[in-house]
């Protein structure tokens, strides 16, 4: 029987050597105590980062005091202090005696203290170091050189390497119990490590496995009662002696509710009940819920390469998600509240998959509850991320062993996890960027020796994965395992090169735009409001990131008239490139088994590749990706001379459909259309129609363009009818309409004419019309009303209902023919 005492709340803290004491908050971390003293200011905003800086030289210490009962101590036979997160390098005393040290912000330490807790006031403090100061001496004093990325001592520190900055993020290097504190009070014994997993599913029986272990303080022989239980109802009932301090058991759970992706099925979770019984007395008792599904990783070889697709519960599952990075810098901000409503925003976005980048953090839990319940798979990277680690040491094996251990322990109930991976981008560099191949050491231990026999051992539910992107001789090959596609972008290649990319699984491919409009105002002063402000660059953390921005935008769309142009035409520009990738390798399914853009979020309100920015407000990206990741996805593609009609699938069931093609001219005139009914293959995609361009009413007319070709741009004759032209793909299932578009070149090739757009405000809603094509029309209110959806593509007389959370004040609505300059 367990009781818990809570030590969060108001503590002191004080620089090290200093004799004045402030208050300060735990959970926390120093920078948040001392912006709430006013002492500094929110790095968010302008160059204030820089300000922190100075903080990472200096040591602190927090302490709490707080009273204890003589009785407790008397009637339970443990007392432990329990630390969920310190971050990082630090002393723990209480009453003056030393309990240890921490050095692994991720782990939970213990510390057993019933001989030194007292009766009445209680003094406990953690003396933390310098993280700089620490690992530069560790960095300066090893006999091993490691390749890095970034800071050059952060890979010997068991801390989220973020903090140190990234290329979307600033660096603040946070200090602090950034997790809660507790005393546990334990009598007569505790169920420890409760675990709850899906052996196998066959014939509408699914067998399950549950086991724990036992800690015991009595000499008596004890059994466990366990149960599964869902909405009141017992699925299975069953007692077990404790037998070497644990138990484990085999129950058969008939017509099971199986829990299953975002979009493929419902989310049912079963309540797990541990009862601890010494006779007929209950001494202890967990409770903790989980789901039944399996998960397989479908790695089989084909024409292309080997395959690499999730199976959950029998079914094929195209990964559509993002990957997900720490939802702010200064972590203990985040609340239960925050992260639901990040899963809610990633299911309405049609999502089925997260994958938590190996450098950041192992999330909150309520980060996993959420996605358990709404069906968000989620890829865990363990937190290892573009750099060397020392894995020579054996006290660095240990560390990486313990903590392996630990997080698969705590995380391991949740059927949203369906992979554990090693790393993110190690493997891949050892091949391309650190000319060492396959090396014993450099990390390599750790995700080839450690990981895979810790997941083995505490986790058989779910598969291992070395490394993200990992498969083949090039680690990051198109033709087996996980791609990292970044030859776009980051390699100065345009967006259409996706087209041409034939990977097994896209975990990540990106493209940057500029946050929301209002966000870029809450970081800058009116004088920092031009495009190439020291402000506005300091918050775009990549290398020429600007530069990138300004040159894709430039090629596809033509020059902003201003900053605020600028921000929309980014978001545009980001939303078409990731819709031509996704939209790709949707069209190849199963050939490619996912595609995970990067990246999901922001922690800091900066430009960067996400479809949500720090405050949570949508880009044009997000609401692209509720359409390219529909459960059906009309896909319109030249080829063989014309044009193609495709159906792309995730239902579970064949769906008769019917299908509209329309064509217009740019100037609004309708020069087709064509009506027909089909029937949809069921997870697959289906060819529905071929059109010559001629069927289509488009005649031709010779234009010369200028074209890019190796060594130099030449004028060439191309098709003018079909650069004046955009053809509308809409397919009707079950009373729903799914929408897509084509023109057939760069926006600024385009003859396009400024359109018309008339809007009415209803009840909280908006409905939008036009007259022509418009293409990147974004609605904007001076109010933070969530919209569900925003930067359209119109077809010409058609009306368009957008639902407000509130109603909205002071509508605005222009299209990117208002955004370009004409110079």
């Amino acid at each position: 029987m367990e009781k818990r005492i809570s030590l969060n709340g108001t503590w002191h803290f004080k620089e090290a050597y200093s004799s004045e004491w402030y208050e300060g908050e735990v959970p926390g971390c120093v920078q948040l105590d001392l912006m709430r003293l006013g002492e500094i200011d929110d790095p968010y905003y302008r160059m204030n980062e820089v300000k922190f800086h100075k903080l990472e030289e200096k040591e602190w210490v927090y302490r709490k005091e707080f009273d204890f009962d003589e009785k407790d101590k008397d009637e339970f036979d443990a007392i432990k202090l329990i630390f969920e997160g310190i971050d990082t390098f630090a002393d723990i005393y209480l009453n003056d005696m030393h309990l240890g040290k921490a050095q692994n912000m991720f782990m939970l330490y213990e510390f057993d203290v019933k001989d030194i807790i007292k009766h009445g006031k209680n003094v406990l403090e953690v003396h933390f170091d310098s993280i700089t100061k620490t690992i530069k001496a560790m960095e300066q004093t090893s006999p091993v050189n490691l390749a890095w990325s970034g800071e050059r001592g952060r890979p010997y520190v068991r801390k989220a390497q973020y903090s140190f900055g990234w290329d979307w993020g600033p660096r603040i290097v946070q200090v602090g119990l950034w997790r809660g504190v507790y005393l546990s009070l334990v009598k007569y014994a505790e169920i420890k490590n409760p675990y709850f997993y899906t052996e196998k599913i066959e014939q509408n029986k699914a067998y399950v496995v549950l086991s724990a272990e036992i800690e015991k303080y009595i000499k008596k022989d004890l059994e466990a009662e366990i149960e599964i239980i869902h909405n009141d109802t017992s699925y299975g009932k069953k007692r077990e002696k404790v037998q070497k301090n644990k138990i484990k058991t085999t129950m058969l759970i008939k017509n099971p509710k199986l829990w299953y992706p975002n979009g493929i099925g419902e989310q049912p979770l079963y309540d797990i009940r541990i009862r601890l019984l010494a006779g007929e007395e209950i001494i202890d008792e967990r409770n903790f819920r989980s789901g039944i599904r399996t998960v397989k990783l479908i790695r089989e070889k084909d024409e292309e390469g080997e395959t690499f697709i999730f199976e959950i519960n029998g079914i094929k599952v195209f990964a559509k998600g993002a990957n997900w990075i720490p939802a702010d810098n200064l972590l203990p901000r985040l609340t239960k509240e925050d992260y639901y409503e990040y899963i809610r925003l990633a299911k309405d976005a049609n999502m089925n998959m997260l994958r938590i980048w190996g450098g950041g953090i192992y999330e909150d839990p309520a980060f996993y509850d959420a996605c358990d319940e709404m069906g968000i798979m989620v890829w865990q990277d363990f937190m290892y991320a573009c750099a060397q680690y020392p894995d020579q040491f054996e006290w660095f094996q240990e560390l990486a062993k313990e903590e392996a251990e630990k997080v698969i322990l705590t995380l391991r109930n949740h059927p949203s996890i369906v992979l554990w991976c090693g790393n993110n981008e190690n493997n891949w560099g050892f091949h391309s960027w650190w000319n060492n191949k396959d090396p014993k050491y450099l990390g390599n231990y750790i995700y080839k020796e450690i990981l895979p026999k810790v997941c083995a051992r505490l986790d058989p539910s779910r598969p291992y994965w070395v490394s993200s992107p990992y498969g083949g001789e090039d680690p990051n090959s198109e033709s087996e395992g996980d791609r990292h596609q970044w030859n776009v972008w980051s390699g100065w290649v345009d967006y259409e090169e996706y087209t041409r990319d034939r990977g097994r699984f896209l975990s990540e491919f990106g493209f940057q735009s500029m946050p929301d409009w209002k966000t870029v105002l809450s970081y800058t002063a009116p004088e920092d409001r031009t495009i190439l402000s020291p402000v506005v660059i300091s918050h775009n953390k990549m290398v020429e990131g600007m530069e990138r921005l300004i040159r894709f935008m430039v090629g596809h769309l033509g020059f902003p008239k201003d900053l605020k142009s600028f921000v929309y035409l980014s978001q545009f520009n980001q939303a078409e490139a990731i819709k031509t990738g996704v939209e790709h390798w949707r069209s190849r399914k199963f050939k490619t088994g996912g595609t995970l853009y990067w990246q999901f979020n922001d922690c800091w309100p900066v430009a960067s590749w996400s479809c949500i920015d720090y405050y949570k407000r949508k880009k044009a990206l997000y609401h692209y990706s509720k359409k390219f990741y529909a459960e059906i996805l009309p896909y319109i593609k030249k080829e063989d001379g014309g044009i193609t009609i495709y159906g792309i699938s995730d239902l579970t069931c064949d769906e008769e459909v019917d299908v509209a093609i329309k064509v217009f001219k740019l100037n609004g005139e309708k020069i087709a259309e064509k009506h027909l009914k089909t029937k949809l293959i069921a997870n697959d995609v289906t060819k529905i129609a071929h059109y010559q361009i001629e069927e289509l009413n488009i005649g031709y007319r010779a234009k010369e363009m200028p074209i890019a070709i190796p060594g130099c741009t030449l004028p060439i004759e191309e098709n003018g009818e079909l650069l004046n032209s955009v053809i509308y793909l809409e397919i009707i299932a079950n009373r729903k309409t799914y929408e897509n578009y084509k023109v057939f070149d760069r926006f600024r090739n385009l003859n396009l004419l400024q359109p018309r757009i008339s809007y009415e405000i209803a009840e909280k809603k908006i409905v939008l019309e036009t007259d022509i094509p418009a293409f990147g029309v974004f609605i904007e209110t001076d109010n933070d009303v969530e919209l569900s959806d925003n930067c359209l593509n119109m077809m010409p007389n058609k009306k368009y209902e957008i639902k407000c959370s509130q109603n909205p004040e002071n509508v605005k609505v222009f299209d990117i023919t208002q955004l370009i300059a004409n110079i």
